[in-house]
């Protein structure tokens, strides 16, 4: 089995989750990704929880080694002529060149694209930053946090009496990196048939805008600005998390029209409340969102989550047990995938690492090693 992006070398600057995440796709089908990093100035990542005491030091962050399995590193000082001349000749000779700095950086160091395709004509490079190479706000240096206040993800979620929570960790940084490794392999299949290079500049809060396309499209059509709902449907109802036996467990459920209302009816045994003819319809149902909510509650609260959505699925409801992080390692789905894969680090020991969602009929994932020390 020959791995896609065999003899593909792919040189990455930068770091954080938004740059390594996306050459992680490569990596983990047979390209040659290697990380140019500082020991003067370390990606945050390897700093992040880091202590006087941490094993390992700057090589024994937990979070840096689950994004960066299966790559090399090289530790250069770029604020000295020799690194910059290493660097260099690293991105003249790599097939590719990825970096996730804040626009000017590359520039300062000669190794942004006008620089290097003076002299490697079919240069392919991506860079993605908070907003774009180009801009009156381009200079603004950011991270997903801020990336998703920007896109309008933040104004979208909460509940509609409250302040805007944003969504958990740094959603931007996690979107445009799908974009990024689309638009990479893109660029370097467009090499392979026309000879040509180019430079992708990828904004994040732009890729993260693409993804709130419904809000977008009401405000464009008809002047609407949609708020917070916290976990509600302004179409469907019930459509929320509810909870379970337990702490902190709740199901999800999501009833699209009346005929799915029926069948969650059914499957409550048709308690007299539910069977309401005031409730029969969306409209019915909507109008009486609060009573509703309570009352599923009601009925959900002593039932074991993955039991109950069992049992509503089977019923041809949509409904799904809310996982934490420990539930997701024990998943069967997930292990049936092999969505985590175990790898040895030289400081962190045995740990798990994810894989990407994809899977190709013809090739495998392959983690094949841990992420790297420093240089």
């Amino acid at each position: 089995m020959t791995d896609l992006f065999a003899g593909t070398t792919i040189l990455e600057f930068g770091g954080g989750a938004a740059g390594p995440v996306a050459t992680r796709y490569f990596a983990d089908h047979g390209a040659t990704v290697i990380r140019v990093e500082s020991r003067q100035r370390p990606d945050f990542l390897r700093t992040l929880r880091l202590t006087p005491d941490s094993p390992g030091g700057l090589d024994g962050a937990h979070h840096f080694a689950v994004l960066n399995a299966n790559k090399l590193s090289m530790a250069l000082n770029l604020s000295r002529p020799e690194g910059v001349a290493v660097a260099r000749r690293l991105a003249l000779w790599a097939d590719a060149v990825a970096e996730n700095f804040a626009p000017g950086a590359m520039a300062k160091w000669g190794l942004d694209y006008a620089s290097l395709v003076k002299e490697r004509p079919d240069l392919v490079m991506i860079s993605t930053c908070l907003n774009g190479q180009t801009g009156p706000e381009r200079h603004y240096p950011g991270f997903g946090g801020q990336g998703s206040a920007l896109a309008g993800f933040n104004h979208l979620t909460g509940w509609p009496d409250r302040e805007p929570v944003g969504p958990f960790g740094t959603i931007t940084d996690s979107l445009s990196p799908r974009f990024a490794a689309l638009l990479l392999a893109s660029a370097l299949l467009h090499r392979r048939r026309t000879g040509q290079g180019q430079h992708i500049d990828l904004a994040q809060v732009e890729g993260g805008i693409v993804c709130l396309s419904e809000s977008m499209i009401s405000y464009a059509a008809n002047g609407a600005i949609l708020g917070r709902m916290g976990n509600r449907s302004r179409h469907e109802a019930p459509h929320g998390v509810f909870p379970c036996a337990g702490k902190d467990r709740w199901v999800a459920i999501a009833v699209h029209d009346d005929e799915d209302w029926g069948r969650l009816v059914h499957a409550m045994g048709e308690p007299a409340w539910a069977t309401d003819a005031g409730l029969a319809t969306t409209a019915g149902r909507l109008a009486r969102v609060d009573e509703l909510e309570r009352r599923l509650a009601e009925w959900t609260a002593g039932q074991e989550a993955p039991a109950l959505a069992e049992r509503l699925q089977a019923a041809g409801v949509e409904a799904g047990p809310v996982e934490d992080f420990a539930d997701l390692h024990e998943d069967p789905q997930l292990a049936h995938r092999r969505h985590f894969r175990d790898v040895e680090h030289a400081v962190l020991g045995r740990h798990p690492v994810e894989t990407h969602a994809m899977r190709f009929s013809a090739m495998e994932p392959r983690i094949h090693a841990a992420a790297p020390r420093l240089g």
